[in-house]
């Protein structure tokens, strides 16, 4: 009897073992099929950025005769830029005397005769710096036709003030005639403070 117990024991104990050994293994199955899914995951997401990270490359090698094209255009502009500016400098003074000399031409009363026009540079106590002066001198009929040729003169955009030097009677072949000399300061655009603008005509 105790011989049969001992043997159902054993046959117990190596079917628990059995058991024990077969859920081992399913979780052993369970994980590894777990981790296969993981690195099965991990590796297809790997290879997709390896096939996206190839294709940006020939796309940056497709684009880079594109992109040398740029550079060297950007290179070319900066090189490009003192002369720009200096032109579109000369271009702003040119328009800048052609709209004072036209200025001058539409202000003049019939009856005004310019004999000269010069421009020089002067101090500007005020803005500390150099300013342009333009000085009129011509003749007229009487001292009213001065002062209204100088209300006119203020009208020039291109002019900050207009001032009276002086006024002169004179005979001239026994006609009666005023001769004046007018200064004008003009407007100094900012950036151009101290440059030389003198000349005369």
């Amino acid at each position: 009897m105790p011989l049969i117990n001992m043997i159902s024991e054993r046959r117990e104990q190596q079917a628990r073992l059995i058991r024990n050994r077969k859920r081992l293994l399913t979780v052993l199955l369970a994980e590894v099929s777990v981790l296969a899914g993981i690195f099965s995951f991990l590796g297809v997401g790997t290879m997709s950025l390896q096939t996206r990270l190839e294709r940006a490359q020939r796309e940056i090698k497709r684009l880079q005769p594109t992109l040398d094209l740029i550079a060297k255009t950007e290179r070319d502009t900066q090189a490009l830029m003192p002369r720009l500016r200096i032109l579109t400098e000369a271009q702003q003074h040119t328009q800048r005397w052609y709209a004072t000399i036209n200025g001058i031409a539409r202000c003049l009363p019939a009856d005004v005769w310019l004999t000269g026009i010069s421009s020089s540079q002067v101090q500007d106590s005020e803005k500390k710096g150099q300013t342009t002066l333009i000085t009129l001198t011509g003749s007229t009929l009487t001292q009213q036709q001065v002062g209204e040729m100088m209300l006119r003169l203020n009208t020039i955009p291109t002019f900050e003030k207009v001032d009276l030097h002086f006024t002169q009677q004179r005979s001239y072949n026994n006609f009666e005639t005023v001769d004046f000399e007018v200064a004008a300061r003009m407007q100094t655009p900012e950036g151009e403070e101290g440059k030389d603008e003198t000349g005369s005509s």
